[in-house]
């Protein structure tokens, strides 16, 4: 029998342009005190960050919406090459472990003009209403890491 959770969602790429040194942008996704100062979308706070940012460690967000839930977004580091790469996998968690889907997230930080072009690609998604979620959800995150930076 096939499994019905085959990835069919094109990825998501997105690009933005920082003018500050690569190693700060990096440092902004690898150290929580920076983290939590951009990684939630629009009004969405982030009151937990865990990470262990090591080729095989782990990482768990929580993201606080508007009306006090909590959403939990993990994963584990598969690459860690500062500060040029990370990828990491990426879940989050819902209330049944059966409806959960691991999608696949990497982060390039580029030199550029003495600032840093940042790609973010996030692929393997289940659904493309999955993928869209995450494009809006992705914008306005990188645009509160340019303010945070």
């Amino acid at each position: 029998m096939n499994n019905t959770r085959t990835p069919i969602a094109p990825a998501l790429v997105l690009r933005r342009i920082y003018a500050v040194p690569r190693q700060r942008v990096f440092d902004a996704w690898t150290k929580p005190e920076l983290a939590v100062k951009f990684l939630g979308p629009d009004e969405v706070t982030v009151p937990e960050v865990q990470m262990d940012v090591r080729t095989g460690g782990s990482y768990k967000i929580g993201m606080q919406m508007s009306d006090g839930e909590r959403w939990y977004v993990g994963g584990t580091y598969r690459e860690v090459r500062p500060p040029e790469r990370i990828v990491m996998t990426w879940r989050w968690e819902e209330d049944k472990p059966e409806d959960e889907h691991e999608s696949l997230l990497t982060l390039e930080f580029n030199e550029r003009d003495g600032g840093t072009e940042l790609v973010l690609t996030h692929e393997q998604f289940a659904t493309d209403e999955s993928r869209d979620g995450h494009e809006k959800g992705w914008a306005a995150i990188l645009d509160k890491l340019g303010t945070a930076l």
